[in-house]
């Protein structure tokens, strides 16, 4: 009950206080606040050696930082009101009134209870929140002390099987099936997050989502194994959208838009957005209202990203110092699960594993058995059938998109459906078409910036371009044409990545022919 009320406070209250500190006003403080709360997912899951060090260190430099605030807000306030009458030695516009403003220290005179909930009640949630965490923290780490003194180390003894434990045996089947579709749909989601925030808002720094994006894209479809270096891929990337999001809120301040104007073209096309303007003659910071959806989207989008990213990046450390700290078993299991790497290992691609995979094994008998039976069924026809996916896609994409550019997808699909064998000819220019189809998804994301097709000068009329597949909607968002077209590379992507791999087992059943046929001369 305790770890429980203790992991609500700190894991979902405590965030919850930190992004209200960090939104609703915008200083030098809640920048602070904004670093603090994206350092919270790096402090790992919550053990008895995190809660000793990690998390108590936290907790007090969150507690300390607000109660200072809090401090420095009463007296500073004390002192506008010794001075009568209240405030009249700081002007609103003054040089030090801004300077006070962007450490949260503001007059109050004239304010309804709206601002001043919005300039003194996050510093005092934030201070409540963390001494609660901190004496949670603290009985937490009594009870620990205690569990230990107490235990005392019992002998093990050795039950013979049960029912109940060959059960758990027959269960234990399902387990790499279970855990198989666990991790694709970890990946699956990365991938979804990634292109997501890729999408939303084109630009210079958002494009490194996007060429993350394609080459997580790319390395799947390849069958790629998805090792350390992917893991080190995503922690850079989690890093970069932390930076990316700091980098956001700073332009929020007054002096950052007074160096790159907002609704520039250098900001439209950086993907700095002004989302907030402050002015000294009025008080309350004005919120711009007549911004794209995809404006207020953006760093929604990063935060999610930068969330789940550093989450999938704990949990894969974690799980590799647990391997390392089990038994034989557990390692067995925990190399399972940690597969959120991504790794396809070329033995599930083999025949025999096929054939393992596909047939429903006696322990199965069951509901659980049979629904994860009925994924697997439906992935591996999908996979099968992938062909006739990439040639509709190939048709849909020539039909939305209709220019020049596209034609070559509806010959292209043409040629392919009256071959005698299209799925071989398809599998086979798989590479091909993929490569094509991720050439005109980097075409429509650099023409899918914020400016205006007057701004780029080209050769050519809007006319023209439109028909030749370059189509630029002035200061308008490109995410349903590149969510559409991503969705057919999908297809595009599954068929490459079976052609690879039944190209490799192909290959792997030739090199084992060969070498039995060496083994056989060899005896002879």
């Amino acid at each position: 009950m305790a770890r429980t009320l203790l992991s609500v406070f700190i894991l979902f209250l405590l965030p919850i206080a930190l992004l209200i500190g960090t939104i609703f006003r915008y200083s030098i403080i809640s920048f602070i606040y904004a670093f603090l709360l994206l350092t919270l997912p790096w402090l790992g899951p919550l053990t008895e050696n995190h809660i000793r060090t990690r998390y108590r260190l936290f907790i007090f430099l969150i507690g300390f930082i607000s109660l200072l605030i809090v401090l420095a807000q009463i007296i500073f306030q004390s002192v506008l009101l010794a001075k009568k009458p209240y405030g009249h030695t700081l002007n609103d516009c003054s040089e030090i009134a801004q300077v006070l403003q962007y450490f949260g220290l503001e007059r109050l005179d004239n304010s309804n209870a709206k601002r001043i909930l919005r300039l003194i009640f996050p510093d005092i949630i934030i201070l409540a929140i963390s001494i609660i965490c901190f004496v949670l923290l603290r009985r937490q780490l009594i009870s620990i002390r205690s569990r230990e003194i107490d235990d005392h180390p019992t002998p093990t003894v050795i039950s013979p099987l049960t029912d109940s434990s060959i059960s758990t045996a027959n269960q234990m089947k399902l387990w790499p099936r279970l855990l198989s579709i666990i991790r694709r749909a970890r990946l699956f989601l990365q991938f979804v997050i990634v292109g997501f925030a890729a999408f939303v808002y084109p630009s210079i720094i958002n494009s490194i989502y996007f060429i993350f994006f394609l080459t997580l894209a790319f390395i799947w479809s390849l069958s790629v194994h998805f090792g350390k270096k992917y893991a080190l891929a995503r922690t850079l990337l989690s890093i970069y959208a932390g930076v990316h999001l700091l980098t956001f809120y700073l332009y929020q301040f007054g002096f950052f838009q007074d160096i790159l104007q907002p609704l520039s073209l250098w900001s439209n096309i950086t993907g700095l957005t002004a989302i907030v303007i402050n002015n000294c003659t009025n008080r309350e910071p004005y919120l711009e209202k007549k911004l794209i959806w995809t404006d207020y989207v953006n760093p929604c989008a990063v935060l999610i990203l930068y969330f789940y990213f550093a989450f999938e990046t704990n949990q894969t450390l974690f799980q590799r110092i647990r391997s390392n700290m089990t038994t034989t078993q557990s390692v067995e299991q925990e190399s399972l699960v940690h597969s959120g790497d991504g790794r396809d290992t070329f033995e599930q691609n083999s025949p025999v594993a096929r054939r393992r995979w596909s047939l429903e094994q006696p322990g199965d008998q069951t509901w659980f058995g049979r629904i994860i039976f009925v994924v697997f069924s439906a992935l591996r026809v999908l996979e099968r059938q992938s062909y006739l996916l990439s040639l509709m896609a190939m048709l849909a994409w020539s039909i939305t998109f209709h220019s020049l550019l596209t034609l070559v997808y509806l010959l292209w699909a043409c040629l392919l459906w009256v071959l005698p064998n299209s799925r071989q000819w398809c599998l086979r220019m798989s590479p091909l078409f993929t490569i094509y189809g991720g050439i005109l998804l980097i075409l429509q994301y650099l023409v899918g910036f914020k400016i205006s097709f007057n701004q780029l000068n080209f050769a050519y009329d809007r006319r023209t371009m439109e028909q030749i597949g370059i189509r630029m909607d002035d200061f308008q968002p490109a995410f349903i044409p590149l969510l559409l077209k991503s969705f057919y590379m999908l297809f595009f992507w599954l068929t490459l990545r079976q052609y690879i791999n039944e190209k490799r087992i192909a290959n792997n059943t030739r090199g084992n022919e060969r070498n039995n046929l060496f083994l056989y001369f060899h005896q002879l």
